[in-house]
């Protein structure tokens, strides 16, 4: 259940779950909003889709009366909210006495704290949460839920269906967007994350750049950092694209600039594509970027940025060695099939304890 499921991680994250469980034999209801682009991804097919439109306030709570007797009815075994609007909605289910197991996934650092009632309350009405890295999993302990409670399930990517880049297709787009021959670039995949401090590093370099911003359009922030760039760099603002592994092969170096990051599927796209990659030393990008697979700098530190590209665009072999150890990593450690298993395994043991 998510009451979100528009363009982002989260959304490709549950599609490749929902997709994978019923590929394993599960019998898979999703509960979205009709109008969300993960309900277009289920409109066929053996999925069972159910609306879900979820109000906020003291309506949530006779919200979840009618969702409990929906579960019920379809003989749910186990309910798994994703978001925190039904996050709330699956807990009063246990509240109002339902026998369903009750799962929560976090995928991000908690934005407000909620302090220990919060977690206690947590605690009380759900059966397990599942952390998407070991910096999720400890900042939930630390909140006050407890460590036995909490199973870090990583987020993967689907290896198998990973998108060719076409290099006629990449030299058409380098055509396109008149990049210069020789001249770096530096590609950011990701909604408004911090993009302003990778213009801040670029003019830190003062060294001729392209920096491509995949998934955003420019605002006057960006506009006006992009308007003091020193003149051999350009930022340029692509907006949201269906040919991002195209958009891939253009870089030399791909960064994730974000503050706050649960663990990023396009830190892992990035990855398995090959490409050195650097990132913020936030949520899970230490976890992806171990055992040299990448570097890693003080979120906000533009001059740190600037000492890490440097390091990659100055030193080639550096760069392929980054390159490669962060294919290796990918292709050996977050494959969505362990995220699935994984998932699954969660489910089992909730099912088997309230079944108990």
């Amino acid at each position: 259940m998510t009451h979100q499921g528009d363009e982002g991680g989260s959304t490709n994250s549950i599609t490749w779950l929902t997709r994978g469980l019923t590929e394993r034999g599960h019998d898979v209801h999703l509960a979205c909003r009709p109008e969300s682009l993960l309900a277009s991804r289920f409109a066929e097919g053996p999925v069972r889709r159910v609306d879900a439109r979820l109000p906020r306030g003291p309506r949530l709570l006779g919200e979840a009366r009618a969702w409990k007797r929906w579960t019920e009815e379809h003989r749910i075994d186990v309910v798994n909210a994703h978001a925190s609007l039904d996050r709330h909605l699956v807990s009063y289910l246990r509240l109002l006495g339902s026998r369903v197991g009750i799962v929560h996934t976090r995928r991000n650092l908690a934005l407000s704290t909620g302090g220990w009632v919060r977690a206690r309350f947590d605690a009380l009405t759900t059966d397990a949460v599942i952390a998407v890295s070991r910096r999720v999993a400890d900042d939930l302990v630390r909140r006050g839920l407890p460590r036995r409670h909490v199973t870090v399930v990583r987020n993967g990517i689907p290896l198998d269906r990973l998108a060719p880049v076409d290099p006629e297709r990449v030299a058409h787009l380098r055509r396109e967007l008149a990049l210069r021959d020789g001249v770096p670039v530096v590609g950011v995949v990701a909604r408004r994350k911090s993009q302003d401090d990778v213009l801040r590093a670029a003019s830190v370099l003062r060294r001729p750049l392209e920096i491509l911003f995949v998934g955003i359009d420019e605002d006057p922030e960006l506009r006006a950092l992009g308007a003091s760039l020193p003149e051999e760099c350009r930022a340029l603002c692509l907006g949201f694209r269906e040919d991002v592994a195209d958009v891939y092969g253009l870089f030399d170096a791909f960064v994730l600039p974000s503050s706050i990051e649960g663990f990023s599927l396009a830190l892992l796209e990035a990855m398995a594509r090959g490409l050195p990659c650097i990132a913020t030393d936030a949520g899970g990008n230490r976890e992806a970027l171990e055992n040299g697979a990448g570097d890693l700098f003080s979120e906000g530190d533009a001059t740190a940025l600037a000492g890490a590209l440097s390091r990659i665009l100055d030193d080639p072999p550096r760069a392929r060695a980054r390159g490669e150890a962060a294919r290796d990593r990918v292709f050996r450690e977050f494959d969505v099939a362990r995220t699935i298993e994984g998932t699954e395994a969660v489910y089992r043991r909730v099912h088997e304890e309230r079944a108990g």
